[in-house]
């Protein structure tokens, strides 16, 4: 009996992360009034081509309700305080729940409030399951540089614990802070870093459940072929960006770069890219100057050289 409470007490330590991630991804409390909230929501369904309308529900409750084509959103938004709002959200598809998409809502909300200018779209539909798949192995990666704040984007790579992302702004720092998928935040260490090829490895010594793999996937991309990046914009965590390849392959240096047609924000870097089969193809680098639609990345080839010279790595 002391085995089985054992065990029972080891899988509810297990299950409560997920349980906290599953219920973040319906019900959140919003810094933001309610006639505020009420109004961003609705214009940001309207702006992704929803047809919205309110219903008064009794208790100080307002209902939106958004539908486009199969698409559904139910968002009920009521006072949690004077300056805060408790916002629920419902996603579905032909009637079907796809709760995961209310990353989205919290994602534009939390920007919204931050003043950031990362676009988040309220329907990711178009966006192959996947390439949703691979949502859980994204990282948002933070560190401290002299007084500046560096933020940008990683994946995992190997469910012991090794992450990876972009090196520049990198230079004399050894430790970053990483925040998981579903909201848990660990100490990472830098273990390898190139500059030249643009990517470190960190280790954060911890297990997980799922990796993006490396071997395998996808070093050839066509013109024109539709990708999807995965990451952190402005600290935006698990955005989703669909895009294609606008030009040939360009040598930057002694590396060549894919240059995309994709929305690439501050904090994009490091962002995993993937064909609709949710092969890994490439990481982001950083977009061209002066726009957030034309952005360079560092393929899949580069990726794969980095990782199979084992100087610098775990000991």
């Amino acid at each position: 009996m002391k085995t089985k409470a054992i065990f029972i007490l080891l899988f509810l330590l297990f299950l409560q992360p997920l349980l906290r991630a599953a219920g973040q991804e319906t019900a959140r409390i919003i810094p933001m009034p309610k006639a505020e909230t009420t109004d961003v929501v609705h214009e940001w369904l309207q702006r992704s081509g929803f047809g919205v309308s309110r219903i008064h529900r009794d208790g100080g409750i307002l209902e939106i309700h958004a539908l486009k084509g199969a698409e559904e959103w139910i968002v009920r938004i009521k006072p949690h305080s004077p300056l805060a709002s408790d916002v629920k959200a419902s996603f579905t598809v032909n009637g079907a729940e796809k709760n995961m998409q209310a990353r989205n809502l919290w994602n534009f909300l939390s920007g919204y409030a931050k003043g950031s200018s990362a676009e988040v779209e309220a329907s990711n539909t178009g966006v192959p399951g996947a390439v949703l798949a691979r949502i859980e192995s994204i990282v948002c990666i933070s560190a401290k540089k002299a007084t500046e704040m560096l933020q940008f984007s990683g994946f995992i790579v190997d469910a012991t614990g090794l992450i990876l992302c972009t090196a520049h702004n990198l230079e004399g720092i050894k430790e970053v802070r990483i925040t998981l998928f579903d909201g848990r935040s660990l100490q990472g260490k830098i273990i390898k870093i190139d500059h030249e090829r643009d990517i470190a490895l960190i280790d954060v010594m911890a297990s997980f459940r799922t990796a993006v793999p490396l071997v395998g996937s996808k070093e050839k991309v066509g013109m024109g072929e539709r990708i999807f990046s995965v990451g952190c914009p402005e600290s935006l965590g698990g955005t989703v960006y669909s895009g294609f390849v606008n030009g040939a392959p360009r040598l930057a240096g002694n590396q060549h770069l894919l240059q995309v047609s994709m929305k690439v924000y501050p904090g994009s870097s490091g962002s995993p890219v993937f064909d609709s089969q949710g092969n890994l193809i490439a990481m982001v680098k950083g977009r061209y100057r002066g726009t957030d639609s034309m952005g360079f990345l560092i393929p899949h080839g580069t990726i794969l050289a980095f990782i199979r010279d084992r100087k610098g790595e775990r000991k």
